[in-house]
């Protein structure tokens, strides 16, 4: 239970998409087998990960993550409880109320362990190992000169409003075609 529970909390938090999801084998790889990294480049991904607010954006993450929590628990304890043929309808009830009042609890403790700057501290430490397994010293060196650009903080600024403006664009076309595709005659899209 707690490891679903560390799971559907970790995958909130850090949003897990399909990228993410591949990435995750080599940055396992990377954190089980730490190989030493030349000073510079270490400097150089630290460097990146300031100019790109690493930290910041993390942080925010994990806020969002936590007050986002409530209901998702809610909801999948919810789902679990419901789908169990074993139980009736009274002891579904009483799971839910006993779940309802521990959630409050459970969101705390996440709340503190989100809140703690260790580890945002951990995370940074991490993930230097796998941008310098991606990229040479000479490449972080001309990703920190172009971040230093003001195109490059353009970029950061409006970057989150381009790529939900781009997935609205995206969603609408999707949805577009699924619609016309429902509105056709059975067996007309076989022709």
């Amino acid at each position: 239970m707690k490891n679903r529970l560390a799971a559907l909390f970790g995958s909130l938090v850090l949003g897990v998409t399909t990228l993410a999801s591949a990435a995750a084998p080599a940055a396992q790889q990377a954190a089980a087998q730490p190989a030493a990294i030349d000073p510079a480049v270490n400097k150089a991904v630290r460097e990146l990960l300031d100019h790109l607010q690493y930290r910041e954006q993390l942080s925010a993450r994990f806020q969002m993550g936590a007050s986002q929590l409530p209901q998702m628990l809610l909801q999948a304890h919810t789902q679990r409880i419901n789908a169990n043929p074993k139980l009736t309808a009274d002891q579904k009830k009483a799971e839910l109320a006993i779940v309802s009042n521990d959630i409050p609890r459970i969101v705390q403790a996440a709340q503190r362990a989100l809140s703690d700057p260790k580890l945002l501290d951990d995370a940074i430490n991490g993930v230097v190992p796998v941008y310098a397994s991606k990229f040479t010293l000479a490449e972080l060196n001309e990703l920190n000169a172009f971040q230093k650009r003001p195109v490059a903080a353009k970029m950061r600024t409006v970057m989150p409003q381009v790529v939900q403006e781009t997935n609205g664009v995206v969603q609408r076309l999707i949805r577009e075609r699924v619609n016309s595709l429902l509105q056709q005659k059975p067996g007309a899209a076989a022709k």
